[in-house]
Parts: C-alpha cells; sequence; structure tokens
C-alpha cells in the first residue's frame, strides 16, 4: 500500500524524520508523494531524491556559528538579540548554508524528483502558504527553513518566502494534492506546552506559536495518521548533539510504521495519535 508523508518543522528534530525515511525505505515501504515544512522540507528532499539518510552531512549543511549563538538563550543573550534583529533585516546569513547545500542537491530541481515533492513555504507579506513543486531544490529549501528575523527571506518572483512552519507546520494539506494512499503526518514539535515566557522575546515567539498550534491541529486531523517521537523534555531547536539520539527514535517510529502497514490495508487511526 502505496502512503503519503507529511513531514513537519522542528529544527534539529528533523533528525527524527531521516530516521523514520531510512526505516521506510529498508522495509521497502511505497511513497507515493512526500512533502515537508522547514527541517521537514531538508528530509523531504533528501528521500525524494535518493540521498543518504544519515543525519550528518545535513547537520553540517545547516551548521552556523551564529545559530550556534541562538541556542537557549539566557535573559541577557536573548535581549542582545532582540536588539540586534531592531538593527538589521535578519540575524544569520545564509550564504555559506546555500553552498553546503548545493554541494548535496547540486542543480537539481523538485520536478526532477522522482517521486511528487512539495516544500511548504509562506509569503511573508500575504501570510499564504506557497507549495514549490518546481524550481531549484536549494532554493526551495532555504526558504521553507527561513526563520523570520533569523535568516533572510528568498525571494521567488514578486513573493518574499519565509519558513513554511508559519502556515503548515505539518504540511497534511500539501501532499493531499499529490500522490495517493492514506497521509501520515510526521509531527516532531516539542510536548507540551510553551514553558511561560520569561522575556520579551520569548513572549513573542510564544504568541506566535500559539496560532500555529491551532492551524497545526486543523491539518493533522486531515491525516489518517500521526506520528510523534516520544521525547521526554523539551528539544531545543538547535540542540545539535542530540541529533544521533532523534535519528535512532525515528528509525523505530518507521518500522513499527511499516509493521503496522504489512498488517492491514486500512490506516484508521490508532488510539493515543490524535490530538495536538
Amino acid at each position: 500500500m502505496p502512503v503519503r508523508l507529511a513531514l513537519g518543522g522542528g529544527g534539529v528534530r528533523g533528525a527524527f524524520h531521516l530516521g523514520l525515511l531510512a526505516a521506510l525505505k529498508e522495509r521497502g515501504v511505497e511513497v507515493s508523494a512526500i512533502s515537508g515544512t522547514s527541517a521537514g522540507a531538508l528530509a523531504a528532499a533528501a528521500f525524494a531524491f535518493g540521498l543518504p539518510l544519515e543525519p550528518g552531512p545535513y547537520l553540517e549543511a545547516v551548521k552556523d556559528p551564529e545559530l550556534l549563538k541562538l541556542r537557549r538563550p539566557g535573559r541577557l543573550r536573548a535581549g542582545a538579540i532582540l536588539l540586534r534583529s531592531l538593527r538589521k533585516p535578519y540575524l544569520v546569513p545564509t550564504h555559506r548554508i546555500r553552498k553546503n547545500l548545493r554541494a548535496l542537491f547540486g542543480e537539481a530541481r523538485l520536478e526532477e524528483a522522482p517521486i511528487p515533492v512539495t516544500l511548504v513555504a509562506a509569503d511573508l507579506l500575504t501570510g499564504e502558504p506557497v507549495y514549490l513543486r518546481r524550481g531549484p531544490v536549494v532554493e526551495a529549501v532555504l526558504a521553507s527553513g527561513a526563520i523570520p528575523g533569523v535568516f533572510p527571506p528568498v525571494r521567488r518572483g514578486k513573493r518574499l518566502l519565509v519558513d513554511g512552519d508559519v502556515v503548515e507546520k505539518v504540511p497534511v494539506f500539501a501532499v493531499k494534492e499529490t500522490g495517493e494512499g492514506p497521509v501520515v503526518a510526521v509531527d516532531v514539535a516539542n510536548p507540551g506546552p510553551e514553558p511561560r515566557p520569561k522575556n520579551a522575546l520569548e513572549a513573542m515567539l510564544t504568541a506566535a506559536e500559539a496560532s500555529k498550534r491551532r492551524l497545526k491541529a486543523l491539518a493533522l486531523a486531515e491525516a489518517e495518521v500521526v506520528v510523534r517521537p516520544p521525547l521526554k523534555r523539551r528539544v531545543d531547536t538547535f540542540e545539535l548533539e542530540l541529533a544521533d539520539e532523534l535519528y535512532a527514535l525515528g528509525r523505530r517510529a518507521g518500522e513499527e510504521l511499516a509493521d503496522r502497514l504489512r498488517r492491514t490495508r486500512g490506516l484508521g487511526k490508532a488510539k493515543g495519535e490524535e490530538g495536538d
């Protein structure tokens, strides 16, 4: 039975996607279409073009000294980041990341993928979701992961594209337009409620997350199966040293999903898979 996969955003938690995809590939599960947002976009593109699925090359591709400064900022550092963000349009330039991604994907274009692949970005000016199915893979991955204020937006025609996480945290609606078979949504969001904000920067981020959670719930309700990593605590977006652990969790989840697909032709939601 073919399935359609929708991979959500989540920074380093995207290593879970890679593990899950590797397990599905090894078990011979047919994927008729795949979509991805932000970190999920990178994993979706790697799978669609048959690239290796170990996390190492992708961590190296997106690693940047400026990014590491954003990891779990204390109050003083958070204040400094906020001041910097007011003086410049973005915090981290992407020329190095673009070069690294080009080393992985070359000049490949989305429409050349062996299976339909959709990378999701957001129009910064209108707030509309933008489904990227044509054009250079590298630019689409950059657009889907362009966190507003952190990375520069990617220009595409008259649009300025930013992180698809803004509009479709788990891109179920995007993948439902292509392929066939039940939709498996992979949600790598942190568990539990957002922590109480300690400063102005955290307050802004918490407010933004509230609307994303509501939009995500609507999307997940449209999927036949929702898969989540069994996280015991919150994992920071740039907590890169946990990538191997997350990858291992993804492999186990992929093996369980493959076994379930073998057991049944239908993929109704199992207990514990519903909800946000």
